[in-house]
């Protein structure tokens, strides 16, 4: 039988993993993972069930991916920094999409100052498109799309003077919408 001494040493323990697992969650995952933390928590999820009663509920671990997927929500609606929005190029493909807000890094290849056009269409649905270089607020086409006219549209967009060499675009539309944009290279 254990000693009450060795099961607080246990306890002390397993908190500390967790806490640590919590903390630093790529410290817990062999693999780097990008987008969702839920494969991060539970891949380091398994070494707390190994004979731990007090952890089996699984109620901490079901906790820590609801803080930090809300966690994750909230950085994806923070601009510059450090979104975890996907990628792309600079006049590569037109990004198509519908209702719902969605985040794309364009990289310029150069930093500000420096001008681009964006060009968009957001069909007979208005659409918002917000343009964010360095987590300032660049430029926004407001809510443009209507069954007159479309919500075709093109702007040169001018950034500042800065060090970053992409910039995000958020779109944020409404169910049964449809939209696409171009994020053209900077001038030369």
């Amino acid at each position: 039988m254990l000693s009450s001494n060795a099961i607080l040493k246990s306890i002390t323990v397993v908190a500390t993993l967790v806490a640590a697992s919590l903390a630093l969650p790529g410290v817990a995952s062999a693999q780097p993972s990008t987008g969702s933390v839920d494969g991060v928590i539970a891949s380091g999820s398994a070494a707390l069930d190994n004979g731990s009663s007090i952890l089996d509920g699984g109620s901490i671990v079901d906790g820590a991916i609801g803080i930090l997927n809300s966690g994750s929500s909230m950085i994806n609606s923070l601009p510059g920094t450090g979104s975890i929005a996907p990628r792309q190029f600079c006049n590569q493909d037109t990004l198509a999409g519908g209702p719902g807000v969605t985040q794309t890094l364009h990289d310029l290849g150069r930093s500000g100052p420096a001008s681009f056009e964006l060009r968009w269409e957001t069909l007979d649905i208005p659409d918002n498109i917000d343009v964010f270089y360095q987590g300032a607020l660049v430029f926004s086409t407001g809510y443009v799309g209507d069954d007159t006219n479309e919500g075709t549209g093109s702007a040169v967009i001018d950034l500042p003077p800065g060090i970053d060499t992409n910039v995000l675009v958020k779109v944020i539309g409404p169910g049964g919408t449809e939209w696409n944009y171009t994020v053209g290279c900077p001038f030369a």
